[in-house]
C-alpha cells in the first residue's frame, strides 16, 4: 500500500536525499507533488542532470552514477525508483541527451493530466504546437527531426505559448 505523508516530512527527506546527489549533478530539483505544494505526498519525484564523467587520462567516458546506497526497485539509465527507509518511494528522473531539463522538469512536476497536456498536440486538446513532437525527453520538430532547446520550463512553456505557470497552479 502507497503511503501518504505531509508535504513538510516528504520535503525534509528529499531535502536530504538531493543534498546527497548534489556533488554528482550539475543540476538536481525536487519535483512533484513536493513542488506543487500538495498538503499530502504520496512519492517523492526529483530530477538530476549528471555531471560529466573523464577517465584517467581526462577524457570523457560518459556521466556521474546517480545511484543512491540503496538497493533500487527500478534501476534504469534514466529512471531509478527507491523504496526509503523513512517508507517512501524515490522517482529519480535522469536528463541524459538528448533529453532537455525544461521539458523533464515540467513534466515531472505536473499534476498527471497537465503533463499530458503538454506533450500532446493543440489540435487533439493539448498546448504543444503541432509542428512539435516530444520524444525521449526533448521537444523535436515533426518535419526536420531537430531538437528544440529548452534549457528551462519557460522555454518549453513558452514554446507552447504558455507563459509561467506556478507549480502549484498546475493540476
Amino acid at each position: 500500500m502507497k503511503i501518504r505523508m505531509p508535504l513538510e516530512e516528504a520535503e525534509r527527506i528529499a531535502l536530504k536525499y538531493a543534498e546527497m546527489l548534489a556533488p554528482k549533478c550539475e543540476r538536481v530539483e525536487i519535483a512533484g507533488s513536493i513542488r506543487r505544494r500538495k498538503a499530502e505526498v504520496g512519492d517523492i519525484e526529483m530530477v538530476a542532470k549528471p555531471l560529466p564523467a573523464f577517465d584517467l587520462f581526462g577524457s570523457p567516458n560518459g556521466y556521474h552514477d546517480l545511484s543512491i546506497p540503496l538497493p533500487a526497485v527500478k534501476d534504469g539509465q534514466r529512471y531509478k525508483q527507491y523504496t526509503l527507509p523513512e517508507g517512501i518511494h524515490l522517482d529519480l528522473f535522469i536528463v541524459l541527451p538528448p533529453a532537455q531539463w525544461g521539458v523533464i522538469f515540467a513534466l515531472r512536476t505536473g499534476g498527471a493530466e497537465f503533463s499530458r497536456k503538454l506533450v500532446t498536440a493543440k489540435r487533439y486538446g493539448g498546448y504543444l504546437p503541432s509542428a512539435y513532437v516530444v520524444r525521449d525527453g526533448a521537444v523535436h520538430r515533426v518535419d526536420t527531426g531537430e531538437i528544440i532547446p529548452t534549457p528551462e520550463e519557460i522555454d518549453f512553456f513558452n514554446l507552447c505559448e504558455l507563459g509561467w505557470i506556478k507549480p502549484e497552479e498546475r493540476n
